[in-house]
């Protein structure tokens, strides 16, 4: 797709009830959606891990100057566009690998959770937090009314301990969650030496998302955005190691196209590609989008109206301008 194609944008709000993360205390979050001919990508920069803002996301974008988020924008309007002029659905033929359940401290634990259970979902991911023994709890309650082994845990720090806190909150860590423990993504500031040597005492796996470049030890898996980068050169770079791909927490077309490049790379690795995170818009208030993403027990069943990524009827009803 070149930039001298006119693009529109529609720009959004999205509202969460409580932090998602380690890094944000916000509660809103701004996006922007692009038409460029027939087709749409989303614009969602989380500033907090060194995205430029949205506004200068946009500034940039209408001087021809692209950055991750946007290259990814392009590249999601190119492929979604082609789809819907050819009148067929991006996820014909592929399998959406299946998601695990990501947690927002925002909901009512007891009944949230028996609805997970009843779904059948193979795992629970939490964002982990500085005061790290909340999540212990919240974990530790969770295998206590689960009981059940087979249901897995996963815990993203977002690098926001230090590594002595992290060896306390394996340390301290109840046997029957550390023996549902997953992984653990981002426990600190990655280090190949002392990330190989919390390994090796804790016999615990960590999954890296931040730091992705920096060295290729210490680490089980490779947590990847596609709204930020192309799983096929994170793939290159740690050949044989385990793709986990997640949406951004972005807006739902965003978190199409996540799920889209995780069936693409189904398709290309098989089994190399496992249990992902593609389920987020239980995080945000509810929107059309957001209400047409079913998701059950971990499977997620597209939306087929429009074909490329879905939502034609709705993103036709939006409010476009040019992007000047």
């Amino acid at each position: 797709m070149t930039l001298d194609q006119p693009i529109y944008i529609h720009e959004y709000l999205l509202r969460s009830g409580v932090a998602l993360n380690s890094a944000s205390h916000r509660r809103v979050f701004p996006g922007a959606l692009l038409r460029i001919g027939s087709g749409y990508g989303c614009v969602h920069p989380w500033p907090e891990f060194g995205d430029a803002p949205i506004d200068e996301q946009l500034r940039l974008l209408a001087q021809g100057i692209t950055t991750p988020v946007t290259a990814m924008a392009l590249h999601c309007a190119s492929v979604d566009g082609a789809a819907r002029e050819a009148g067929i659905s991006l996820f014909q033929d592929l399998e959406i690998p299946r998601s695990h359940y990501s947690w927002s401290f925002a909901q009512d634990t007891v009944p949230q959770f028996e609805k997970v259970l009843a779904e059948g979902w193979p795992a629970i991911k939490a964002k982990g937090y500085a005061n790290y023994g909340e999540t212990t709890r919240f974990l530790e309650n969770c295998a206590r009314i689960s009981d059940d082994p087979r249901l897995r845990f996963r815990v993203d720090f977002n690098a926001c301990l230090s590594m002595d806190d992290f060896q306390k909150f394996i340390e301290f860590m109840p046997v029957r969650v550390y023996r549902q423990l997953d992984f653990v993504e981002d426990p600190f500031p990655y280090d190949p030496a002392l990330w190989t040597a919390c390994q090796a005492k804790w016999g615990v796996r960590l999954a890296l998302d931040k730091g992705w470049r920096d060295g290729s030890t210490g680490f089980d898996a490779v947590v990847v955005k596609p709204a930020r980068r192309d799983w096929r050169t994170v793939a290159d770079r740690h050949p044989g190691k385990p793709l986990v791909l997640t949406s951004a927490m972005d807006h739902g077309l965003g978190q199409m196209y996540a799920a889209y490049q995780a069936a693409l790379a189904r398709q290309e690795h098989g089994d190399r590609i496992g249990l992902c995170g593609l389920s987020t818009q239980h995080l945000f208030d509810a929107d059309p989008f957001f209400e047409r993403i079913r998701v059950t027990g971990g499977h997620m069943t597209p939306d087929l109206s429009g074909g490329g990524l879905g939502f034609g009827d709705v993103l036709e009803k939006l409010p476009w301008r040019p992007l000047t």
